[in-house]
């Protein structure tokens, strides 16, 4: 767990021996989630899709788990996933904004349709485990103020926001209407190392910087993030699992607070490479429909009810992601893979 900051050993005793479900474990955060459970001694089962390019993200502990294979818009994969189940953490999805514009059917599929699957196989089960649902801060839409807490309204500006939008409201009223067990998480932007996804700012800026090249900005460069660690964003979801009675039926936001643009974290980034004075964004200038220009949370409710904080600034947050990809160049191979695979949709 090198470069997280997380002690293997606390909340051990609250782990050991959990049997615990997540899908989208090899997906960026939740390659982390898996790693960070592992080591607390969960015993984890990872659905993964046959075929996956980012099953090497696992490759240090795929061993040490229970590889599922599957998909999850296959209910009979689903039933058999949440069998025997403690604890779920639901993090598969497609979770761009820009292949959601070009593929809405799919993104449904998957978002909507593969959440509704696994709630459905939830519900056959008594007593129900507890399920922990990674929504976004997409779900708010463009803000009517900032920062934005849990009780801002909901809102849609692009087909991956309101499949999140979908999803999050399904988990919500199967807790109401069948009284399963879950909680959601609304995460802010979050940063670190195994990011796959060259569309996201962090990894196509470090590695453009890696080849001598400018970070390209699609858009203008004003829009405003708010832009988390990784280490930050596990441990927000882990501390909903830690406290059931607590996050029951609740929805908590995990984020920093401070909005950065897009430009100014592009500058840093070439900074802590090194590279001030001899390479400078370029920005082209191009509108994304549906893209959100001003987004930062409150996390006040996980900071008063969980004792949740971020521990980790940009700056730091970013210098660690650097280091990551760095000391990995293996990586390009993972993020050339499955940005190919991603391209023949």
């Amino acid at each position: 767990m090198e470069g997280l900051g997380i002690s293997a050993g606390v909340w051990m005793s609250r782990w050991e021996e959990k049997r615990v479900l997540i899908t989208g474990a090899t997906g960026f955060i939740g390659s982390w989630l898996t790693e960070i459970l592992l080591a607390k001694g969960a015993k984890i089962t990872a659905l993964i899709k046959k075929g996956d390019p980012l099953i090497a993200s696992l490759r240090h502990i795929l061993n040490r788990i229970e590889p599922l294979y599957g998909d999850i818009r296959d209910q009979k994969v689903m039933d058999k996933a949440v069998e025997n189940r403690d604890v779920i953490f639901h993090l598969a999805a497609i979770t761009q904004v820009t292949y959601g514009i070009k593929n809405p059917v799919e993104t449904f599929e998957v978002n909507v349709s593969g959440t509704l699957n696994l709630l459905e196989s939830i519900r056959k089960r008594s007593p129900s485990p507890f399920l922990i649902y990674a929504s976004t801060d997409k779900v708010y839409g463009e803000p009517k103020y900032l920062p934005i807490d849990e009780e801002h309204p909901l809102s849609a500006r692009s087909p991956y926001d309101a499949s999140k939008l979908a999803a999050d409201r399904l988990v919500n009223s199967y807790v109401v209407t069948y009284g399963i067990d879950a909680s959601i998480a609304r995460w802010s932007n979050t940063v670190g190392g195994r990011d796959s996804n060259i569309l996201r700012a962090v990894p196509d800026f470090v590695t453009s910087i890696m080849d001598s090249k400018p970070p390209t900005i699609r858009g203008d460069g004003t829009h405003l993030r708010d832009y988390m660690y990784v280490s930050d964003a596990v441990g927000g979801v882990i501390s909903l699992a830690e406290n059931r009675e607590l996050t029951r039926g609740e929805v908590f936001n995990f984020g920093t607070g401070i909005a950065t643009s897009v430009v100014d974290l592009a500058n840093m980034i070439v900074t802590l490479m090194g590279y001030e004075g001899r390479l400078k964004p370029m920005i082209v200038g191009a509108r994304t429909p549906g893209e959100i220009d001003r987004q930062y949370l409150s996390a006040r409710k996980a900071n008063e009810l969980l004792k949740w904080r971020p521990e980790v600034d940009l700056k730091s947050g970013l210098a660690k992601t650097i280091k990551w990809y760095l000391e990995n160049p293996w990586w390009r191979a993972v993020m050339n893979e499955s940005r190919r695979l991603r391209d023949m949709d």
